[in-house]
């Protein structure tokens, strides 16, 4: 009964966690990728990529590369975000890259992921993306942290994420934790030996 348990709260974590990160990393067909250099040394950038209706639903997924050995904030990056098409902005939002964890020096990783965004294609065209710092109140003095590079990947067809399978995923985790329980309770306590002396024969 306990592996019966364990493998419970393995599907739990697997339907719950392991699903949609895969989804989000995996799933679609990749459009473009757009890359925006030096970016801490400009705070800002703006590139152009053609998507079409065809492509819903797209998403976007965002990546940055730190410097070694660069100045970041102690918790996160958050980057000011806006794609536009010929009638105006389809998207205004700010995402966040974390540094939580992140050091300097060269063994650390560089690379991290960024907020995903879901955007809905109105016309086929040429869309304006433009990326530059947002205000952080959390930035320990570092008005441009050290980024490299910041890079846009927009994903078409992109497989919309189902927050309904949470449910069910947590109720096979709380499962497994009760059979973990059970076979703990079930085990039959073994009679206690008397010694020799005080309390034994």
């Amino acid at each position: 009964m306990k592996k019966l348990g364990f493998l419970f709260i393995a599907m739990g974590i697997a339907i719950g966690l392991l699903l949609p990160w895969a989804q989000l990393n995996f799933e679609g067909d990749e459009i473009a990728e757009l890359n925006f250099p030096a970016f801490n040394q400009k705070g800002s950038g703006e590139a152009t990529v053609f998507l079409k209706a065809a492509d819903n639903p797209v998403r976007i997924r965002f990546s940055a590369q730190y410097k070694v050995d660069g100045l970041l904030p102690p918790i996160n990056i958050p980057i000011e975000v806006k794609l536009s098409d010929k009638d105006g902005t389809l998207v205004g939002a700010i995402i966040s890259f974390s540094t939580k964890g992140h050091g300097g020096g060269p063994d650390q990783p560089k690379v991290r992921s960024g907020t995903n965004l879901e955007v809905k294609v109105q016309n086929d065209g040429l869309h304006k993306l433009q990326l530059s710092f947002a205000p952080n109140k959390n930035n320990n003095g570092i008005e441009k942290p050290d980024i490299d590079t910041i890079s846009a990947s927009f994903i078409a067809n992109a497989s919309t994420i189902n927050e309904s399978y949470k449910i069910p995923a947590a109720i096979l985790a709380l499962v497994g934790v009760y059979l973990i329980l059970r076979s703990r309770r079930g085990r039959k306590k073994e009679p206690k030996k008397f010694r020799w002396g005080r309390g034994g024969e």
